[in-house]
């Protein structure tokens, strides 16, 4: 075996080989798209790295970059896609760290894949950042109903748009045509929040609503389905009032009937988004009384329906309807339930107020119903009354609770 004898000129290579890895930095190596590695470490031991948060929202996304193991004291660039949407410098600490804040754009291209780019003078990293997809919802704001009914409060929501712009909401009926809904703001992270009345939407016709951003142009869309109605007004009256309605959610260009107490009043027509107007009297016939269901429409081609309440009030009037306690008052009442009998109560105010039948009540007596469903008595207006009050006298029908009442103003 021969043996290599270590000779001066060997020992001094050896010396000036091991001086010079000792001079020579740490080599970086960079990859595109990934984050670059140095091979000693940054000032904090491991290999550079950045992240970001968040890593999605909407066109205008307040984003914090954060990187660690970096060189220190070294400048690093940060930007969005590309360096005209702005550029943000840092400086690391001692031990490789730096934070930097940057905002998505106020626009994109969905579909294309955008980053954060983090670059120092050796080395560079992306980071990617999803935009959140824009999206809308629709329902209604009425007691427990999940689908938005026509006539009704109804409230959108939407996410994933440009921070503090301007949205534009709009029907879209298809072949019908459109119809602005109205506008909303978006806050600081591109949600926005609106309520509005429900317009009428035409029952086996796919209508949208369509929310664009002005700032971002982005747009998103959703399908809303309608549960149909029908309102009166009054809600509420004797024989002989006259009562207009109008109704939505029905078939476009159809005949509707309209029945009260299961006879028909009226028969209209809808317009080509399935609404609908009218008026009828009521009849003499009606029973007086509530009806959950008092008035009903039904459309005849496409077979929606919708109800709505209505109260029939007997008749009731009195003679005089001013003075003191004392005063001998002269009841009379009309179309209450014919051979039965009615109770008359003095209702006293709350609080002072315009009164009502809500306030404190009194029996001051009771009157038999001829078969016509007519009745006259007296009564007694009670003691103590204050001079300038309002009270009412209250007359409850006792085969259907029917009820009316009629002011005295006290002396």
């Amino acid at each position: 075996m021969i043996k290599k004898i270590l000779t001066p000129k060997r020992l001094i290579w050896l010396v000036s080989g091991l001086l010079i890895l000792a001079l020579v930095p740490a080599i970086i190596l960079t990859h595109p798209g990934r984050a670059a590695h140095a091979s000693g470490g940054g000032g904090g031991g491991g290999s550079p790295t950045a992240n970001i948060f968040p890593t999605q929202g909407g066109p205008g996304t307040v984003i914090n970059v954060n990187g660690f193991n970096y060189p220190p004291n070294a400048t690093v660039t940060v930007f969005f896609q590309s360096k005209s949407n702005g550029t943000v410098t840092a400086v690391t600490d001692p031990s490789g760290f730096f934070s930097a804040f940057i905002t998505a754009p106020a626009s994109y291209t969905p579909g294309v894949r955008y980053y954060v780019h983090v670059n120092s003078t050796a080395l560079f990293e992306q980071v990617l950042f999803t935009f959140t997809k824009p999206s809308i919802s629709v329902f209604s704001t009425v007691g427990y109903q999940q689908q938005p009914v026509f006539g009704a409060q109804a409230a959108v929501n939407g996410s994933g748009f440009a921070a503090s712009e301007t949205v534009d909401l709009t029907w879209d009926f298809g072949t019908l045509g459109t119809m602005k809904a109205g506008i909303a703001a978006t806050d600081a992270n591109g949600f926005f929040f609106s309520n509005f009345i429900m317009p009428s939407l035409p029952f086996g016709v796919q209508s949208h609503l369509i929310a664009h951003g002005r700032i971002s142009g982005l747009s998103a869309s959703i399908l809303v389905n309608e549960t149909p109605a029908i309102y009166a007004s009054p809600t509420q009256g004797i024989i002989g009032t006259a009562v207009s309605f109008n109704g939505g959610g029905f078939g476009s260009n159809e005949n509707v009937k309209v029945l009260f107490q299961n006879a028909i009043v009226a028969n209209v027509h809808t317009n080509a988004k399935g609404f609908f107007t009218g008026s009828f009297v009521v009849p003499t016939s009606a029973k007086i009384g509530y009806q959950n269901n008092g008035i009903i429409a039904s459309g005849k081609t496409s077979g929606v329906a919708a109800n709505t309440f209505f109260n029939v009030e007997p008749n009731v009037s009195i003679t005089p309807n001013t003075g003191t306690g004392g005063t001998l008052i002269t009841v009379h009442g009309a179309h209450f339930t014919p051979n039965n009998f009615v109770e008359i109560l003095w209702v006293f105010p709350n609080g002072g107020s315009s009164g009502g039948s809500g306030g404190n009540t009194q029996f001051i007596g009771t009157a038999n119903v001829s078969a016509r469903g007519t009745f006259s008595t007296t009564v007694t207006a009670p003691l103590g009354l204050i001079s300038g009050q309002k009270y009412f006298v209250l007359v409850i029908d006792s085969a259907s609770g029917g009820s009316n009442q009629v002011a005295f103003k006290a002396q």
